[in-house]
């Protein structure tokens, strides 16, 4: 069999006739130079290239026909086939196999939510196994047969066989059949027929979209039923067991009221469970819901005197905040737990109390969630609350390194630190008194600035320096040297003593302090070595671990002008570290009676009048990201705030309760300067500016967000930051532009589950436009529904595609009724002919070979012949005359004649 590939190219065959008519007009010049025959074979040569050009342009082919057949099994393993079902699919192919001939091709594609290839096109063989794995969730046959058509063999009968319960609920199989049609592969079917027991599935679980905090939600449960029987609804509020309760079902459909109160506000989310004796399909007995619970704004309150608080948190709860109280180590660590919050203070706690992973949540917090963060100050608070260098410290409006002074270092600080034997006591089960001595050393360099330094001096039975006096280091370097700090020995302490003296008297700094930690007595005396440094202007303080130490610690602290420790409770070692640091600087904390001096009008402010006295304040200095709302007499910061990110953060460099705040607690407009506080750093409502969409396709989620302003003209954005809670990791979904305006992200989802959707967004300028929230539920796929399968959309298959329904296992290889042939393309050889054609051609236009001169080679022997005869030359017959020589053959001779006349000379 011949055919072209591209017919249309046949029609330059017509390119003949120009050239036969080329040849004709111009044939008087051409018979001057070529010989008749020359020209005829010049005319087919030139017919020949033309054909096998053309011929190679229209893609000949040569073909035979085939009798083996390619056949694919495509398998439905979703969760909706019963495991016998796919055992009954397996002998189905068996069967197949066993009549296939050795020239067949098999292949299977195995399907659920997505299709895979089980096995590729090979010789038959039977499939004793499935090893693929797919997620049965779902049930996309579109899937299956694109795979199938992609990987069938060419040059073969063509065949699919769809082995299925026909419950597609994931993409358009007519579509991929419309494809399998015009591709002339028809689609046999074998429907699976399902064997499952009786089902109760819960249909659906209702619930409004909002309510407030003081109403009961009211939620309906609507329960299909294949038989009447005892069951119990179990609901769930946030992951809580609320409600347990009994219910009869009767065939067919049934609903059930629940009311739970709203409680907190926020995004509540609800789950309904359903348990049936009878239930042989336990994947549908679940369903989600969502109600956003709105209310007065919420604020947490992290500190470690929650008593001391008390004064604030009822001017709040006066003020209507709902306001929850909590110790720094109760508080959620993870920053979408936090955003349940408006706001976040931090009141009087120190960074040694606050979790590092809680530290960089309130990071996040702020930045990208758009949370308020509020740092009231007090004794514990700022510097003295050991937060230089903390993952918190470059959120605050204010720098916590107090401005220079002098010219020379402000503290050189030694610390003396016992490491005998007795320090590997353990104290709380698993650290050691040497661990609490580390994290002790590690605080006190938090009450540090660039303008101290700082050395570490180790002592048992002799002294070793873990780290030369120097100027404050990284935290790094510190953490380094303390690595070192190992117990064993005795209790030398004037060895360290004498250490540090040799150290420390050669610090040029505006205070030269030690502090001694042991915890046993000393087998030396060092009093003396105190008093000697005492006399040169450096201050020893000591700290006393335990029961057992020595009594005359208190009295050597006496001597040396510094402060004693008695520490019973040895977790109190490192915040005692830090507080005798921020002591001996002194300047983190300034005790004296001012006034605060309004540094920037705020209307808030203007209309309290007055403002009264405080007793003492934090000292903080101006960062160039702040905004100085109130000063001190001196100019330093005592009310500031600053946009971080999303969020804002608002510092109060005094405190808030009676210590230094005693005139502002019995202030009458009190509750409402701290609730101005709040109000500064509470987030953005949802924005009528910004608005989301979101879809639920099968699995997939498609979420729109539209940013538009008051005149409803579209805005550009510049930053968006959005999260998807609910899952077990939260998911940060990235937007891309569809339009002006307008953002997409698509995101998958397998699990069922209730989910908040959240979008924080700037402007092209930075500013924030606030967020927008929706809420999204997933519940059970439509593959553990009553309408699982559906043998109707077989029957559709095959019919479109002119298949069969339940084919015999014995007719899948047997050759479809078209005919297919096998072909060869002959393009190369055509164009190879052409090429070869070509000098022939040349030559039949341009290479004149001559004959060679028989006539002249034979004269000589003629001549002898003719003299040895009896017969004169006259009586010989007179030789007709030469007929005329052609253009060619003239050529020839002339060529000839010129070589022999070379060869004679």
């Amino acid at each position: 069999m011949l055919s072209v590939i591209e017919p249309a190219a046949l029609w330059l065959f017509v390119l003949a006739v120009p050239l036969i008519g080329t040849l004709w007009l111009n044939r008087a010049e051409l018979l001057r130079r070529l010989s008749r025959l020359r020209l005829w074979l010049l005319l087919v040569v030139r017919l020949l290239m033309l054909a096998a050009l053309v011929l190679a342009i229209a893609g000949l082919q040569l073909g035979r026909p085939v009798q083996a057949t390619a056949t694919v099994f495509l398998l439905d393993v979703s969760d909706s086939v019963a495991p016998s079902q796919r055992l009954a699919a397996l002998d189905y192919i068996k069967q197949a196999v066993a009549t296939a001939d050795p020239d067949d091709r098999m292949a299977v594609v195995v399907f659920g939510a997505r299709a895979q290839v089980e096995r590729v096109a090979e010789p038959p063989r039977p499939l004793d196994r499935i090893d693929g794995l797919v997620a049965g969730s779902r049930t996309n046959i579109e899937d299956a047969i694109q795979l199938a058509l992609a990987i069938l063999p060419g040059a073969m009968h063509q065949r699919l066989v769809l082995l299925s319960d026909g419950g597609e609920n994931v993409g358009q199989a007519l579509n991929a059949a419309r494809l399998a049609a015009a591709r002339g592969v028809s689609i046999d079917v074998v429907p699976l027929v399902s064997d499952r027991g009786p089902d109760a599935l819960i249909a659906a679980l209702n619930a409004p979209s909002s309510a407030s905090v003081d109403q009961l939600i009211p939620l309906t449960v609507l329960i299909e039923s294949e038989m009447s029987g005892s069951a119990t609804v179990q609901l769930l509020v946030d992951g809580q067991l609320r409600i347990e309760q009994p219910v009869t079902l009767t065939t067919g459909l049934n609903q059930f009221s629940l009311t739970v109160p709203a409680g907190e506000r926020g995004f509540r989310r609800f789950e309904a469970y359903l348990m049936a004796p009878f239930d042989t399909q336990a994947a549908n007995n679940r369903a989600v819901a969502f109600t956003f619970v709105s209310g007065p704004p919420r604020i947490l309150v992290l500190t470690v005197a929650v008593e001391k608080v008390a004064a604030l948190v009822n001017a709040w709860r006066a003020s209507g905040f709902d306001v929850t109280v909590q110790e720094p180590i109760q508080a959620p660590v993870r920053p979408l737990d936090l955003r349940v919050f408006d706001v976040v203070a931090l009141v009087d706690t120190p960074a040694s109390a606050v979790p590092t992973t809680l530290q960089r949540a309130l990071t996040t917090y702020v930045r990208d969630l758009g949370g308020g963060l509020l740092m009231i100050g007090g004794p514990q608070s700022f510097g003295a609350g050991g937060w230089r260098r903390s993952p918190l410290e470059p959120l605050l409006p204010v720098s916590l390194d107090p401005p220079v002074i002098e010219e020379r270092f402000d503290l050189a600080l030694v610390l003396v630190i016992d490491r005998s034997g007795s320090m590997n006591e353990l104290v709380d089960g698993s650290r050691t008194q040497l661990d609490l001595a580390r994290e002790a050393a590690f605080q006190a360099s938090r009450g540090l600035t660039q303008r101290d330094q700082l050395a570490i001096i180790a002592f048992d039975s002799l002294a070793e320096t873990l780290l030369p006096l120097q100027p404050l280091t990284d935290l790094f370097t510190i953490e380094g040297a303390l690595s070192r700090l190992t117990a064993g020995g005795g209790t030398n302490i004037r060895s360290g003593i004498a250490m540090a003296a040799e150290t420390i008297t050669t610090a040029d700094a505006r205070i030269k302090h030690v502090i001694l930690l042991t915890d046993g007595i000393s087998e030396t005396e060092y009093a003396d070595m105190v008093s000697d440094l005492y006399a040169q202007g450096v201050t020893v303080s000591t700290v006393a671990i335990g029961r057992n130490t020595d009594p005359a610690l208190e009295r050597v602290a006496r001597i040396g002008g510094g402060k004693y420790y008695a520490v019973q409770q040895v977790t109190e070692l490192p915040q005692i570290f830090l507080e005798e640091t921020v002591r001996v600087a002194n300047r983190d904390l300034i005790e004296e009676p001012f006034v605060p001096i309004l540094a920037l009008p705020t209307p808030w402010l203007r209309d309290v009048g007055a403002l009264p006295p405080l007793q003492g304040r934090n000292v903080v200095a101006n960062r160039a990201t702040g905004r100085m709302v109130l000063a001190a007499p001196d100019g330093s910061p005592l009310l500031a705030t600053a946009q971080m990110g999303l969020g804002r953060v608002l510092a109060w460099a005094s405190d808030l309760t009676g210590r230094w705040a005693i005139d502002w607690v019995s202030w009458a407009e009190f509750p409402r300067f701290t609730a101005n506080l709040v109000t500064e750093v509470l987030p953005l409502s949802n924005s009528d500016r910004l608005s989301l969409t979101a879809t639920v396709i099968a699995d997939q989620v498609e979420i729109e967000l539209t940013a538009r302003d008051a005149g409803g003209l579209p805005i550009e954005l510049n930053d968006i930051r959005s999260w998807m809670s609910g899952l077990a990791l939260e998911r940060d979904l990235v937007f891309t532009q569809i339009a002006p305006g307008r953002y997409r992200t698509v995101t998958t989802i397998d699990q069922v589950g209730a989910y908040l959707i959240q979008v924080y967004a700037t402007d092209q300028a930075g500013q924030p436009l606030g967020n927008a929230s929706i809420g999204v539920t997933v519940n059970y796929s439509p593959e553990y529904g009553r309408m699982a399968d559906n043998p109707g959309l077989l029957e559709e298959l095959a019919a479109f595609t002119g298949g069969r329904v339940n084919p015999p296992p014995t007719t899948i290889f047997t050759p479809t009724e078209r005919t297919v042939y096998e072909v060869w393309s002959v393009t190369i050889p055509l164009l190879w002919l052409a090429l070869a054609l070509l000098p022939i051609d040349v030559a039949l236009r341009r290479l004149f070979v001559p004959f060679p001169d028989w006539q002249a080679k034979m004269l000589p022997y003629t001549r002898r012949k003719v003299s040895g005869s009896t017969e004169t030359p006259s009586s010989l017959p007179d030789k007709p005359p030469a007929p005329p020589l052609s253009e060619e053959e003239r050529i020839a001779a002339l060529l000839t004649a010129k070589r022999r006349q070379h060869r004679e000379e």
